[in-house]
């Protein structure tokens, strides 16, 4: 894989699709996805990948780099949780639930991540935090350090 082969994505970062599974499964929408979709995404040194959420569950895997900070919200009242993928604390995959926000910031340096969605991504599945909406807000009470991780479009 070549630096020239991934995309922009939205949340920040950039992409490539690398599997869609040709297994087609019906979504709990009545919509019908792939069984699974996976990409490679990339965050160099002082990128992030903003607050967004899908509707199915996604894991992400830590490939290559120091590690990752991958913050995991449920919309609440409480603080996010910050999850660290790196091979210095053993922990190379975490899985998050559909519906939660998820953002993700390297430790140190570039990180070269993996992340496969079942049911399969769909860009229409696909939810930016923004800082007005009412999310975003409740975010910058609970955790104003993290305002930085929400997207200002």
């Amino acid at each position: 894989m070549r630096p020239t082969d991934l995309l922009s994505h939205p949340e920040g970062g950039r992409f490539k699709e690398v599997f869609r599974s040709p297994v087609v499964v019906k979504h709990r929408d009545g919509t019908t996805k792939p069984a699974i979709t996976h990409i490679y995404y990339s965050l160099k040194e002082g990128e992030v990948s903003k607050f967004h959420r899908l509707t199915s569950d996604e894991v992400w895997n830590l490939y290559r780099g120091h590690g990752v900070h991958l913050y995991q919200w449920d919309g609440s009242q409480g603080s996010p949780r910050c999850i660290t993928l790196s091979a210095e604390q053993g922990t190379f995959c975490h899985v998050v639930p559909a519906g939660c926000w998820q953002a993700a910031v390297p430790t140190d340096g570039d990180v070269l991540l993996g992340c496969s969605v079942a049911p399969g991504f769909e860009f229409c599945d696909f939810e930016l935090l923004d800082h007005q909406a009412e999310a975003a807000l409740m975010l910058m009470t609970v955790a104003p350090k993290l305002d930085y991780l929400i997207f200002n479009g």
